[in-house]
């Protein structure tokens, strides 16, 4: 059984038919990308999986768990977290405050009186380790609004690895980021897999051929195909309605 399946999913909004019953499924460790051309669904499909979105029909189970008529909240702590394409860190705050923040609200409080956070050894110890796996030791006292676009969505990254997901939603990590940036997501999100599946929401193409391990095509509300890299490319329907004719060979 996979990890995470998404069993006919529907949403409708008015005579819109935004999602037919889509199916999809992640395997464990597996970093499984999503794509589509504008106005394919994609971003009603993962609201639909997160829980922002009641689907209408369908369900969503995640390591054999309905997770159908949970709250966004209640998901998380089942294991399903999720990083926005517009990031939600805490600006005024330094990055190790919120890390702090983040892994006290995956632990439950644990604060004794009167004491400060720093003070809890075990919390501290998890945010810096979230830390160095994001690549942010370096800035773990700065303020997380004075931080580049770059190290602001590594951070948003490590807010949602704070709630120990067994599926990481990714909505566009690569928006509004240069190609060195993009490179240096490309490798944090490549060394997570060890640590979380992965459903990879991108139009980066370069970036989704190099991570993906398998690749679903969304287009007008359903999957069109599932496969590896070297299948998407080599899909006509793919071509035409979405990579266009000139199509990168496989590296």
């Amino acid at each position: 059984m996979s990890l995470f399946h998404a069993q006919g999913l529907v949403k409708r909004f008015g005579g819109l038919l935004a999602t037919d019953h889509v199916e999809l499924a992640v395997e464990a460790g597996e970093i499984h990308a999503l794509i589509g051309p504008n106005g394919a669904g994609k971003s009603t499909l993962v609201n639909l999986i997160s829980g922002l979105l009641p689907a209408d029909a369908g369900r969503v189970v995640l390591d054999g768990v309905d997770l159908s008529t949970l709250s966004p909240h209640q998901r998380v702590r089942h294991g399903l977290a999720r990083c926005f394409q517009i990031t939600s860190v805490f600006r005024n705050d330094s990055v190790r405050d919120n890390l702090l923040l983040a892994v006290q609200a995956q632990a439950g409080s644990s604060f004794r009186f009167l004491r400060r956070r720093e003070l809890e050894r075990s919390l501290a110890v998890r945010a810096e380790a979230l830390a160095v796996r994001t690549g942010l030791a370096e800035v773990l006292d700065r303020n997380a609004g004075t931080l580049p676009h770059g190290l602001q969505k590594r951070l948003d990254v490590a807010l949602a690895l704070a709630a120990r997901p067994r599926l990481l939603l990714l909505d566009e990590p690569m928006a509004g980021m240069g190609p060195e940036d993009s490179q240096q997501m490309v490798a944090m999100i490549h060394g997570l897999r060890s640590d979380t599946a992965i459903l990879l929401i991108e139009h980066d193409m370069d970036a989704v051929f190099q991570l993906a391990d398998r690749i679903s095509v969304l287009v007008y509300g359903r999957v069109l195909t599932t496969g590896d890299a070297a299948h998407v490319k080599g899909h006509p329907e793919v071509q035409s309605v979405y990579l266009g004719t000139e199509v990168p060979a496989c590296g």
